[in-house]
């Protein structure tokens, strides 16, 4: 059974219907229509372009490891065709193949022409709609007291209306301008911090999407309305916080399919990358057998070539795990896991609304730092040899 992501946004109708019958009260606030409906568009186009990413550094590497291989194969089939007349021939259409490898990994890769292009629009459609995700808890967080207060057709339909409103102009201000706004998070100067790349580490603020939510947040509550509040709380734990504790645990396992997983794309590439080395060694060793053993001294070029073969098969696909970063993926979700796991066990023990949305803002913090590494990490990522 596949890992449902973005429960948090309700994106389907049994979703929709179940936090309608779990938060009857605060429901309004939960349910976002246009937003769901922008993250639908923009998450199929991210999709799309991420696929579309993959597959070109993906046939970078591949071009040029069968362009590498073109000088092995050449002396295995000089040592397997004894007749020259039918060497030639091969070794024609080998050569033309060969360079026309190198050419098309020098385009799809080195010199960027596509895979840079389209990496870059899958980054910045995944920076829409992890910001997207963002606004959504932090617009609930901020305005918990707000929500709990609106107890009548009046304030609902005015908390809807102010809400639009914000939609808007975040719309306008950041997806409509998200050229220009991707190159903060991707900026030389970022600094580093415990694994985590930050825009900027003085501000403890930064990930507030709006700096007046965070004031906002920090609203006193009335007595009255803590029953209403506390479904507010319920909410944000079972949808926002719930939900990517359940997103890093299902990441960090070996589930899911192989472009989603790292733990399966370490434990595939990397032993494949191995197994590859042991055979390059073992041909070089039988190699040097036949070179000792005088009626096999024949067959030595064309084991030594087949040993520099399977290293060049390992070289590609030590490539492909630098550029796919499994480690590095892995090692960004451990410190999100430990982040939000804290966060959920401080909202869990939080008697009091200040410390419920600090809480929150220790998630949306973790949230905001492993965006950013995410984009920055896979921003350097290059599929070359």
């Amino acid at each position: 059974m596949s890992f449902r992501f973005n429960d948090e946004l309700l994106l389907s109708e049994e979703d929709r219907a179940l936090a309608e019958r779990s938060f009857p009260n605060v429901f309004f606030a939960l349910d976002h229509p246009e937003l769901r409906e922008e993250f639908q568009r923009v998450d199929k186009l991210a999709v799309a372009a991420k696929r579309r990413s993959r597959w070109i550094g993906c046939a970078a590497l591949i071009f040029a490891t069968l362009s590498l291989l073109a000088f092995p194969l050449d002396v295995i089939i000089k040592g397997i065709w004894i007749q020259q007349e039918q060497q030639e021939p091969i070794l024609r259409y080998m050569a033309i193949a060969g360079a026309c490898f190198g050419i098309l990994a020098l385009i799809f890769g080195n010199l960027g022409l596509g895979f840079g292009k389209v990496k870059r629009d899958w980054l910045m459609k995944r920076l829409i709609t992890e910001r997207l995700r963002q606004w959504h808890a932090q617009h609930i967080a901020a305005h918990a007291v707000e929500i709990a207060a609106a107890d009548s057709p009046e304030k609902v339909s005015a908390f809807l209306d102010q809400r639009d409103l914000g939609f808007r102009r975040f719309k306008r201000s950041f997806i409509d301008q998200v050229s220009s706004e991707y190159t903060k998070y991707t900026h030389a100067s970022a600094a580093a911090y415990s694994g985590q790349s930050i825009t900027d580490a003085k501000s403890e603020n930064a990930f507030w999407i709006d700096e007046a939510w965070a004031k906002k947040a920090a609203m006193k509550t009335d007595g009255a309305e803590q029953e209403r509040l506390n479904e507010v709380y319920r909410a944000l734990q079972e949808t926002r916080i719930r939900g990517q504790v359940q997103y890093t645990n299902y990441v960090l396992s070996s589930e899911g399919k192989f472009w989603s997983s790292p733990a399966k794309q370490m434990h595939i590439l990397g032993n494949l990358s191995y197994l590859l080395v042991v055979f390059a060694f073992a041909a070089n060793f039988i190699a040097l057998g036949a070179a000792l053993w005088e009626p096999f001294a024949a067959s030595t070029s064309v084991l030594s070539a087949l040993a520099i073969a399977f290293a060049i098969l390992a070289v590609g696909v030590r490539a492909m795990l630098e550029g796919l970063r499994p480690q590095r993926e892995t090692r960004r979700m451990q410190f999100y896991a430990a982040a939000i796991n804290h966060a959920d066990q401080s909202f869990e023990t939080a008697r009091t609304h200040g410390r419920k949305i600090a809480a929150m803002s220790l998630l949306e913090r973790a949230s905001y730092d492993e965006m950013i590494e995410f984009i920055s990490s896979n921003e350097r990522a290059r599929f070359v040899l």
